[in-house]
């Protein structure tokens, strides 16, 4: 409600079950003692590991594919006398989308377990180091996503617009 009363043109879209707090994945190294000591159990993870995924396929995307570019790439690094292109392709490899497209902000407003875990999908970095990151409570976090396909972090845990005593973390 805050939001909408400070953002009131931005259309509001229903809650989003997947945003939903979890275990996004079994943090490293901390996990093996967590479930070790009964902190989260192997169903908790089957149950929000998955669901928190999807919500990082709904929400962070890239307009290039850098696999398939690497895959590419890789077999043009192979080519041989025997080599035979496939039919040519309408768009270079490395070309960004031709069409000029407006910038694009997306809000998303849940727990950090999932923000973490949404930086660290969306750096590519290992999912299981979510854990390692700490965000306070009502924090910003701005992850950028280039035309190219490149993704950096803009901010994290950003607390800056809150006053000292309203910054919490549990």
């Amino acid at each position: 409600a805050i939001i909408a009363r400070e953002l009131p043109s931005v259309p509001r879209q229903p809650d989003d079950p997947l945003l939903a707090e979890g275990w996004p994945v079994l943090p490293w190294p901390q996990g093996p003692g967590f479930l070790k000591e009964g902190k989260v159990l192997p169903a908790t993870l089957l149950e929000d590991a998955p669901r928190i995924e999807a919500a990082f396929r709904r929400y962070i995307r890239r307009d290039i594919d850098h696999k398939r570019v690497a895959l590419k790439e890789k077999a043009l690094a192979q080519l041989s006398d025997g080599f035979v292109p496939d039919a040519p392709s309408s768009t270079p490899i490395d070309a960004s989308p031709s069409k000029e497209e407006e910038h694009e902000f997306v809000i998303i407003v849940c727990h950090m377990n999932v923000i973490r875990y949404l930086v660290a999908r969306a750096l590519q970095i290992p999912p299981e180091t979510w854990l390692r990151m700490r965000g306070n409570n009502c924090g910003l976090t701005e992850i950028i996503i280039k035309p190219n396909g490149q993704v950096s972090l803009g901010t994290f845990g950003d607390v800056g617009h809150l006053a000292i005593e309203q910054v919490t973390f549990h």
